[in-house]
């Protein structure tokens, strides 16, 4: 199917977005983040902005799927996330690597922290379902707390651990963390969850 001469434009005048948004991120005031700002700095009207994002929530929640969405094109689909999570992490690392700067705003700035959370959490929804589903008899709080790690671990944290500060490549950094995924998946298998070695229990500290 070819594509239009009105959604070439479209497409151009959306990622001009997206850039000013990644420019303003980039900038002394992450935190200035606006639908007015952002129109300011793409060069484009404040109804251009809407017209493509309705509000700021969805802003945002474009730019936290930046990376994946890159990620995707050099992938079969978003599935490989999980199918093939190695090959799609070091797709993604790669990614992040060629972006660092962006990633490390993103851990650094008030802004950046909203985008990471929305990401996590998309991150979140795809693989606890998956968690309910292969582990059926581990109870509801360690399935919960599993797909936490499961999220954790492969983040952006621990590439700019190993990568950024640890100067390892994000191929090997992603092969290394993918072995501790494995090793987590076993463990936590052949327990049927976390075991009595970890307590899981929440407590409630009583008030003064």
């Amino acid at each position: 199917m070819t594509e239009s001469l009105s959604d070439r434009r479209a497409a151009v005048t959306r990622d001009a977005i997206r850039d000013a948004v990644q420019e303003i991120l980039a900038s002394e005031h992450p935190a200035s983040i606006s639908i007015p700002a952002v129109a300011e700095r793409a060069g484009v009207s404040v109804r251009t902005v809407y017209r493509y994002f309705p509000n700021k929530a969805a802003l945002l929640d474009d730019i936290a799927e930046a990376h994946m969405r890159r990620a995707d094109k050099l992938t079969d689909s978003r599935e490989d996330l999980f199918d093939d999570p190695s090959t799609y992490l070091k797709v993604l690392w790669n990614d992040f690597a060629s972006n660092v700067e962006s990633v490390r705003v993103q851990h650094a700035s008030k802004a950046g922290s909203e985008i990471r959370a929305r990401r996590l959490q998309m991150m979140r929804d795809g693989i606890s379902t998956r968690i309910d589903k292969a582990f059926p008899d581990a109870s509801d709080r360690d399935r919960e707390l599993f797909t936490d790690l499961l999220v954790a671990v492969p983040s952006s944290g621990m590439f700019l651990e190993l990568h950024d500060r640890l100067g390892m490549e994000p191929e090997l950094g992603a092969e290394l963390t993918m072995w501790i995924v494995g090793a987590m998946q076993r463990e936590f298998e052949a327990a049927g969850g976390f075991g009595p070695h970890v307590d899981t229990s929440t407590t409630t500290e009583e008030s003064p």
